[in-house]
């Protein structure tokens, strides 16, 4: 069975602001639309917790790369295009690799905290902002 769009944003949105909310919602919900249930009632405060980290470690990771970008420019003056599309082409590889690098249900454990799992987490998510902050920093060098 398909889940209502207007559910689905709702269920999205309590997730991320409220989830305490999102608990009642659940429970009244999933019996209804025969979804089932988190067996975890932590679960809802993992994916909200990601959500907000996930989003300063964006808004960190474009700031950086701004900065560096307005950084390189006043101290290293103009790039050519053929620098700045080099610098593209390496945020955009660390992007992919990040992407084909993280390992999930291989090394998966219950807690999912064990060492090996974090490291995975370290990696790709430095991958990812290392990645961005460079695609970042040739937008900003070519554009100041």
């Amino acid at each position: 069975m398909r889940t209502p769009i207007h559910i689905a944003i709702w269920a999205c949105l309590l997730a991320i602001i409220s989830p305490s909310r999102f608990q009642a919602f659940q429970e009244k919900t999933t019996k209804g639309l025969g979804i089932p249930a988190a067996s975890n009632n932590n679960s809802v405060t993992v994916v909200s917790r990601a959500f907000w980290v996930s989003l300063i470690l964006v808004l960190v990771s474009g700031l950086v790369g701004a900065a560096a970008g307005i950084v390189c420019y006043r101290v290293l003056g103009a790039l050519s295009p053929r620098a700045i599309g080099w610098l593209q082409i390496a945020g955009a590889s660390l992007l992919l690799w990040g992407t084909l690098f993280v390992r999930g249900w291989e090394i998966q454990t219950n807690n999912g905290q064990t060492l090996v799992e974090r490291v995975n987490r370290w990696i790709y998510r430095t991958l990812y902002c290392v990645g961005t902050a460079i695609l970042v920093s040739s937008l900003t060098w070519s554009q100041v």
